[in-house]
């Protein structure tokens, strides 16, 4: 085997024009292309790669050895006008990254990305030799699953930025073509990781194909024909197109296969799924498309229903639309090429005039709206103004929700029977896949107890992936999101004046993102910490990373908390709106916050800056209070268009600043007042006409206390109780520092005493939280 190795590296350098240096690099390849060839010795049809690793090789990414090739330069990398991309020669294929290694024909730095344009006719004229004092640049563009294979994971950052600064520094002074030690490794392909399950895994699935031709190469080509065919029939049966000639003077977009395993709640494959998509980015507005927008359910509004499920114990089912574009008409002549793997044998030069409204295009969102709208107005129901993708039917005392998300449906209904037939309503207008009982939807995981009127919403499978993705699976937890003695500026960057290299590959962005979305479905714990983090997006700072990272710590002390609805006796929409003044130390504007509670669980919250600086406490408790005012006022719509809330009923709002009440209900202190802008005194219109209710309640007893600035342990704890955020098993996960003892009222009275006396009752009790 070393001969046919040296051999074949040989042949690679002659080839190229390199010089005998680069033998390193040579063999390395040479042994990565002989892993991925048929050998008699162990199978005669198939590769050493495909008997360890069960998957067929992909060859699609292969390259000539030693060509000529032009890198991306990152943006951070290159000033404004300097070039995008430098002149390299390719070297070969990275150790545990689905990259390629280069050679800057300049200076000799070794780079490794997967951004690059090949020249495969284009080598040196004749042998070179390979700088020994070149460097190791590493792009963060690597695969973080195969990285932890090699045991390194962002959690080392744990301890310090430092240690992994060096860290970094030694790996990328190694020069590989003097590594022995790691030729004689690298020979041996490393074990797929195992895990038990109950079904088929991502694990034991190839890697998703990116287009057609990959996917037929694949190891799942069966599956993935099967479901291009599944794909193609769709289109059929829906007529979605018909074969003609291309008029003269128009041209025909292109249309590219999607490929994605679909998965379950529990990890496990689902199915495999294609998709035809046409190349939208190529048509032109007012010949191709003209009006694009259509609406999707908010996520406040699915909330809303989740809490009316609990409280009047309605069933809550699901439903998938396949491929629900194709139900729109399109208004304009578009047309298309012919799918790859399905040209028309007679008519190959023809195009398909699209009569569909295909995944893809610009305008299908809308037509697939008008089209599911009309049916279900049709169909009896009534669509609310406050969110198009609400819809209600009543029967007598029983009631339906249905709840669009672009082609996902949520039912509510009190009645079997409505239940169903609204079912076989849609099933015999549009193909449907009934999914049973809601338990997952965009990422959250529900559970709906009808017994114990209780409905729970988590996203602890989303939450895990995040931390796995990040390397901190496995991090030491923390109480809270963020440590109340830091602020974090924007100055903390020039302080820090060599964060530059230090930050350059941290996904600091990507980890906000994920965060974020965890935030706006179900966890209104991290609020402030997003809000404040997301600041620093453009360029953060090391300080700023640790911070992030302090988050996602936290998260790994609770992966099974969200929020926990409840049927409890006068259960009624309330708020809580708070302030903290001159926050932030740099521009000394105040952060904004609110949280609306219902059916013991939180709907609606909010953290946001305020857009001018606060002259007072007052001031900026009165800019908050008008922010909440517009939710309230938009939820009072919402709720009574649900059947919720009643014309006359009002909103009752708490706030802890007695002169912000008083300014909302009394328009006086005329001059300290006068430089306020006149949008802030909206409020005092819907506390004239009833709309909503102020009342004072204590600091202490402030739910949205927590929106505006981070707070200490024990408080922060007992306002997340109070709010409806719930662990849903007494042990989390390896390593939380959450015991079973936690403090919880069953039921919750955070709203039900508000409802009793008009104000609330309780106070946070010390030394009670779930830490003690």
């Amino acid at each position: 085997m070393n001969r046919t190795l040296v051999e074949c590296a040989r042949c690679m350098m002659e080839h190229a024009g390199l010089g005998k240096s680069y033998w390193g690099e040579a063999v390395m390849t040479a042994m990565f292309l002989r892993n991925r060839c048929p050998t008699r010795a162990i199978h005669q049809d198939k590769s050493p790669y495909q008997v360890w690793t069960m998957k067929k090789p992909i060859l699609a990414n292969l390259k000539v050895f030693g060509c000529h090739a032009y890198v991306q330069v990152p943006q951070d990398k290159r000033a404004k006008f300097d070039s995008k991309s430098s002149l390299c020669r390719f070297l070969g294929y990275a150790e545990h990254q689905k990259s390629y290694r280069f050679e800057e024909v300049s200076t000799g730095a070794i780079k490794i990305s997967r951004d690059a344009t090949f020249m495969e006719d284009k080598f040196d004229e004749g042998p070179r030799n390979y700088n020994d004092e070149s460097s190791v640049v590493e792009f963060d563009d690597h695969d973080e699953d195969e990285e932890k294979e090699e045991g390194k994971t962002d959690d080392d950052m744990d301890s310090s930025d430092d240690d992994n600064e060096d860290t970094r520094s030694s790996k990328s002074n190694i020069k590989r073509h003097t590594r022995t030690q790691s030729l004689e490794k690298a020979t041996v392909i490393p074990s797929p990781k195992r895990r038990t399950y109950r079904g088929p895994s991502l694990e034991h699935v190839g890697e998703t194909p990116t287009t057609f031709k990959s996917a037929m190469e694949s190891s799942d080509s069966g599956k993935w024909k099967e479901a291009c065919d599944s794909e193609f029939d769709s289109l059929q049966r829906n007529d979605t197109w018909e074969i003609v000639p291309l008029p003269k003077g128009r041209k025909a977009i292109g249309c590219r296969w999607v490929f994605r395993v679909k998965e379950n709640q529990d990890g496990e494959v689902e199915r495999f799924k294609a998709r035809l998509v046409a190349k939208g980015f190529s048509q032109k507005f007012g010949v191709d498309y003209e009006e694009t927008f259509a609406p999707v359910a908010k996520f406040t509004s699915i909330r809303v229903v989740l809490s009316m499920a609990a409280k009047y114990g309605l069933m809550l089912h699901q439903m998938d639309v396949k491929t629900a574009f194709l139900n729109g008409s399109l208004n304009e002549d578009i047309y298309m090429d012919q799918p790859d793997g399905y040209l028309d044998a007679t008519q190959p030069d023809y195009v398909c005039k699209l009569k569909r409204s295909l995944y893809g295009l610009k305008q299908s969102p809308r037509m697939w709206n008008q089209t599911i709208d009309g049916f279900m107005i049709k169909m009896g129901f009534k669509k609310c103004e406050s969110d198009h993708c609400i819809y209600i039917k009543r029967d007598d005392q029983d009631m339906i929700l249905v709840v669009l998300y672009v082609d996902d449906l949520i039912l509510a209904s009190s009645n079997n029977e409505l239940l169903k037939s609204t079912k076989m309503a849609l099933s015999k207008r549009f193909e449907m896949t009934d999914l049973g009982e809601l338990d997952y939807f965009l990422g959250m995981e529900i559970k709906n107890d009808r017994k114990t009127g209780m409905v729970t919403v988590q996203q602890t499978k989303f939450l895990k992936s995040v931390l796995t993705k990040f390397g901190m699976d496995n991090s030491k937890p923390v109480k809270t999101p963020q440590d109340p003695g830091l602020k974090l500026t924007k100055n903390m960057c020039e302080q820090e004046c060599k964060h530059e290299d230090t930050m350059c590959n941290v996904p600091y962005r990507s980890a906000v993102g994920g965060i974020m979305y965890l935030m706006v479905a179900t966890r209104p714990d991290l609020a402030a910490a997003v809000g404040s983090l997301s600041q620093f997006s453009s360029d953060p700072c090391p300080t700023h990373w640790q911070a992030l990272k302090r988050v996602l710590r936290y998260l790994q002390a609770t992966p099974n908390h969200g929020l926990e609805f409840t049927r409890e006796e006068g259960s009624r929409i309330c708020g809580y709106t708070d302030a903290d003044w001159a926050g932030d130390i740099e521009s000394r504007r105040s952060t904004s916050g609110y949280v609306f509670m219902m059916s013991g669980g939180c709907i609606s919250w909010k953290s946001q800056k305020q857009r001018t600086v606060a002259l007072s406490s007052t001031e900026a408790e009165y800019m908050a209070l008008s922010e909440a005012t517009k939710e309230a006022v938009w939820l009072k719509v919402l709720l009574g268009e649900l059947g919720e809330m009643t014309s006359d009923e009002a909103i009752k709002m708490y706030e802890d600043n007695q002169g912000s009440i008083a300014l909302a209900k009394n328009p006086e202190f005329h001059k300290r007042t006068k430089h306020i802008d006149i949008r802030y005194h909206f409020v005092r219109e819907k506390v004239e006409s009833g709309e909503v209710v102020l009342e004072y309640c204590p600091t202490q007893d402030m739910l949205a206390d927590m929106m505006t600035k981070p707070i200490a342990a024990v408080q922060f704890e007992n306002i997340r109780d109070r709010l409806g955020i719930q662990g849903a098993a007494a042990n989390e996960s390896r390593g939380s520092v959450e015991k079973t003892a936690a403090v919880k009222k069953t039921p919750r009275q955070a709203a039900s005493s508000v409802e009793a006396s008009g104000r609330p009752s309780f106070a946070i009790p010390v030394g009670t939280g779930m830490y003690q």
